[in-house]
């Protein structure tokens, strides 16, 4: 039994670590996973692709098998393709997290809701000790596509929608490394009441407002200061610029005819440039 399943990135238009309330739309970067399942000749064995054995993964494929196939000896097969670099805002685990366990739901002959997917990947990433939230916000937008809203702490979809088929995005990525947002609980619940404003605009659908609010609380939190290059890309016709996640990732959102001219504004040499398109909803699953 042969299971795929892709994923794809995601930006950040609220971090949920302020008030459990997070905001993240789905961008053409794609995770590919494929898990094999065959009855056992004898002990279980579970083989992982080494490019992509890490902790995460095995507790991602850990929580599938015991969801979708308990109770059967089986030997596993793992791989995963990624085109997201890690640990830059962009939702690499969520995005993997969700992949794998979706794989392992097809190969065993399931075809769960998106939105069960997203909240057991959310339930692996808190155990895992991955997000201090489970980011459930990323995972159901790596799954499903679209722009949505959830609230983390109770699992719920709050919100999913398409973003206007003529917006793109160019993102900025620098090569240095975040820290896993476990460290930066602390930090984000001191400002949730600052936090509830960006919050109540997702809920809204005010996207954009919501993301220039959480990035300025963002920046001032993690200690990146990208109010200079926001204020040029807004002159160059940005409609939004925000930091995705913890960073270092910083995301512009404007008409298709003005990326061009955004991604030519970006710092050259410092830091990996991109344009990409959104991902727009399937359909399926759960809504408010």
């Amino acid at each position: 039994m042969r299971g795929t399943a892709r994923t794809t990135a995601a930006i950040s238009f609220v971090n949920a670590l302020f008030t459990g309330v997070g905001s993240a739309a789905a961008v053409s970067l794609s995770v590919d996973a494929t898990v094999e399942l065959t009855p056992a000749r004898g002990t279980a064995r579970i083989e992982f692709d080494p490019a992509c054995d890490t902790p995460l993964a095995r507790a991602a494929l850990g929580a599938a098998l015991r969801r979708f196939a308990p109770d059967r000896d089986l030997d596993v097969t793992v791989a995963v393709r990624s085109e997201i670099p890690p640990a830059r805002g962009l939702k690499s685990s969520s995005a993997v997290s969700a992949a794998i366990i979706s794989a392992t739901a097809r190969a065993a002959g399931q075809r769960p809701p998106e939105v069960d997917v997203a909240r057991i990947s959310a339930e692996v990433a808190r155990t895992a000790g991955i997000s201090a939230t489970g980011a459930l916000d990323d995972a159901l937008a790596a799954v499903g596509g679209g722009a949505v809203v959830t609230d983390t702490s109770g699992g719920r979809v709050l919100r999913r929608d398409s973003l206007p088929p003529d917006w793109g995005v160019v993102l900025y990525v620098p090569r240095e490394h975040h820290l896993p947002s476990t460290r930066w609980a602390d930090a984000f619940a001191h400002r949730a009441s600052e936090g509830r404003a960006a919050a109540d605009l997702a809920r809204a659908g005010h996207y954009l407002k919501a993301m220039e609010r959480n990035t300025e609380l963002v920046e001032g939190i993690v200690g990146l200061d990208y109010r200079p290059l926001r204020r040029e890309l807004e002159r160059q016709g940005a409609l939004g610029c925000g930091v995705s996640g913890m960073g270092p990732t910083l995301a512009a959102v404007g008409p298709s005819d003005r990326l061009a001219r955004l991604h030519a504004a970006l710092p050259v040499g410092r830091a990996e440039r991109w344009i990409l398109s959104f991902v727009a909803p399937t359909g399926e699953g759960e809504r408010p």
